[in-house]
């Protein structure tokens, strides 16, 4: 594939083989979510974990980026997304998006007439009981963009990813091209047969969405930092992540590759 020129000297977020960087301000996975808080500012959203008070989501509306420091179960940060999708686009209204299936947008009056009917039900004897009231409140909330990581703006420009672009309308291929020669990363392959957000292992040159996995390098505490793209049933790229291996998956590879040195060793 032809690869286009796009320049990414002026690139907002750049990614290194170990780290990344937000307008020049230096950033790493790992580490405390307050670290990334000090170089992005404070989070405009953010969505606990269940009987969590600082785990989760932290969403930067007007960045394009939301981060997470719940699933590697320590507090730190697990992953970045850079997202280039988000729900006034349409891919959303088609419910095409991998987070937000059932999404439907909705004009403002009919926002607030549900608003006044889900305040009267919540007020209701009839309604009482933890269920019901946990049920009225998620209804309503599925009606708001506010209840979704996607950014009320998505990023701008390219993500410089180890010196080559990422960017809206791009198709793995093209961010393949790019990646064709480096020593560490390399491409990006299938990795979603059914776009089920389960990680398949698969491969398929012939595909119509779901997850690409680049496997990255070794980083801090020897852990992979390693990047994954997610495209619509439509081909159109919805984001970017920056992950961060997690302690257990660290300990299963190492496992893993110390019982294939051992065969290799003795012949098997």
């Amino acid at each position: 594939m032809k690869k286009e020129s796009v320049d990414v000297s002026q690139a907002l977020v750049k990614v290194d083989s170990c780290g990344m960087s937000y307008k020049g301000s230096e950033l790493q996975l790992g580490t405390p979510i307050e670290d990334w808080i000090k170089v992005l500012g404070k989070p405009d959203r953010t969505f606990m974990a269940y009987m969590e008070k600082d785990k989760g989501t932290y969403v930067w509306d007007k960045l394009g980026i939301a981060v997470d420091n719940f699933e590697n179960g320590d507090g730190t940060v697990a992953w970045a997304y850079i997202f280039f999708l988000n729900l006034d686009s349409p891919e959303a209204k088609e419910q095409m998006l991998n987070h937000a299936r059932g999404w439907v947008p909705h004009p403002k009056e009919y926002i607030e007439k549900e608003k006044k009917s889900t305040e009267d039900m919540l007020k209701s004897p009839v309604y009482s009981d933890d269920l019901s009231q946990k049920t009225i409140k998620e209804t309503f909330q599925k009606l708001l963009k506010e209840s979704y990581i996607y950014p009320f703006k998505v990023y701008q420009g390219a993500v410089d990813l180890n010196g080559f672009p990422v960017q809206a309308g791009m198709k793995v291929e093209e961010i393949n091209s790019y990646r064709a020669d480096l020593p560490y990363s390399g491409k990006f392959g299938y990795v979603d047969d059914d776009i089920d957000g389960v990680n398949d292992s698969g491969t398929t040159t012939e595909t119509f969405g779901g997850d690409y996995r680049a496997p990255g390098a070794e980083c801090k505490d020897g852990r992979l930092q390693y990047y994954e793209l997610t495209y619509t049933a439509t081909k159109k790229l919805e984001y970017l992540k920056i992950g961060y291996e997690s302690k257990s998956d660290f300990d299963s590879r190492k496992v893993a590759e110390a019982s294939f040195e051992e065969r290799k060793k003795n012949g098997k």
